[in-house]
């Protein structure tokens, strides 16, 4: 009978530990990540709105130049985070906005999210790696995998590795579900994390950035002109070559547009319902909105048009508004500069208050 109970007593043990190096696993550092995040959660009831969204958000959107814009308009004392991370993409920002909202935030009335595309591919050839692993809990991942049918191809690079792959002989979507679930496994069982959790215990990390002192005095809005990140600078050298083709993108996406139509079977209408849900439940609005990133967006066209969601602010339209198309307020094809971001979060404040308005309702909690 010992031995039995042995055993047991074993897997017990075994699972607690484990389930303690997850909870002890730090966030991934990479594109501010981690500590944005942070940030948010320990600021959690110190702020009216929340931006939730990609690089263009975090570079794009000044919270304290939207609060004073919305102050301008009427709607004083609102305070805003901009928790935009570079290469955030659905799934990920909607379990970041989770964790969020699981510190159940005291002040928070409004979620403003940007483009929820909720696009399951795993783009990046790395597909372990530390951004991958961190969003795949159980329930993203089973969102993920729920969202394979309405994908039409994947990755043109990895279609020969699906199609060799045992699975993916019958059907490549159960090759990339079986990707999605080995993430699922990496995450729940810290693989590989052990170096990075016992430099965490004993203060050895490395601090996050940007740092918590720039967070609190920008409010989570970073300066693309000065991240140091490599990218960034090749992406801004890249414009300078080519900036003559920035009238031809703002050109394709009128026609893109003109062309969209309605909302197809290929959306996943329910990962956004169970979002939309989420941030409810917490007490708070959601607002959708797509970033002014020079490409066209169909699919928020069409959900625009359909209305379920509300209206989707579409600041990538150029003829909408053209305070967005200077190339002087460009830092790349896909990024404002710092003159950019103060136009757009003014533009931004004006359009959330004209909503505010037409709805009788505040961007603060009664």
């Amino acid at each position: 009978m010992r031995a039995p109970l042995s055993i047991l007593a074993f897997g017990v043990g075994l699972v607690a530990v484990n389930q303690a190096m997850v909870t002890l696993a730090p966030l991934p550092a990479a594109a501010g990540l981690r500590a944005k995040v942070e940030f948010a959660l320990e600021h959690a009831d110190d702020y009216d709105v929340l931006f939730v969204g990609s690089s263009a958000t975090m570079y794009g959107l000044r919270p304290e130049v939207f609060s004073d814009e919305l102050e301008r308009l009427g709607h004083p004392g609102v305070r805003a985070l901009n928790l935009g991370v570079g290469g955030m993409g659905s799934f990920e920002a909607a379990h970041v906005l989770r964790r969020v909202l699981d510190e159940e935030p005291a002040r928070l009335a409004w979620v403003l999210y940007e483009e929820p595309l909720f696009d399951p591919l795993l783009w990046y050839p790395d597909v372990r790696n530390p951004r991958y692993v961190h969003w795949h809990d159980a329930r993203s991942t089973l969102d993920a995998i729920d969202g394979l049918p309405l994908v039409e191809a994947p990755p043109a690079y990895k279609q020969e590795e699906y199609d060799e792959d045992w699975l993916g002989r019958y059907d490549w979507r159960l090759a990339l579900a079986k990707e999605h679930l080995d993430l699922w496994l990496w995450r729940a069982s810290a693989l590989g994390r052990g170096p990075e959790i016992v430099n965490e215990l004993l203060g050895r990390a490395e601090e996050a950035r940007p740092s918590k002192e720039d967070l609190a005095r920008h409010d989570g809005w970073v300066d693309i002109g000065l991240d140091a990140q490599p990218g960034v600078r090749r992406a801004h050298e890249d414009f300078l070559e080519k900036g003559g083709e920035w009238a031809d993108r703002l050109a394709g996406i009128t026609a893109a547009e003109a062309e969209a139509g309605p909302l197809a079977g290929g959306y996943d209408l329910a990962a956004l319902e169970s979002l939309l849900g989420d941030v409810r439940a917490a007490g708070a609005q959601p607002l959708l909105y797509v970033a002014p990133r020079g490409l066209s967006s169909p699919q928020m066209a069409a959900l625009d048009a359909q209305g379920s969601a509300g209206e989707v602010l579409r600041f990538h339209l150029p003829d909408r508004y053209p305070e967005l198309n200077p190339i002087e307020l460009r830092w790349d094809f896909s990024h404002l500069n710092a003159e950019g971001a103060e136009v757009w979060s003014r533009l931004f404040a004006r359009e959330f208050a004209r909503l505010l308005d037409a709805q009788g309702a505040s961007a603060r909690k009664r």
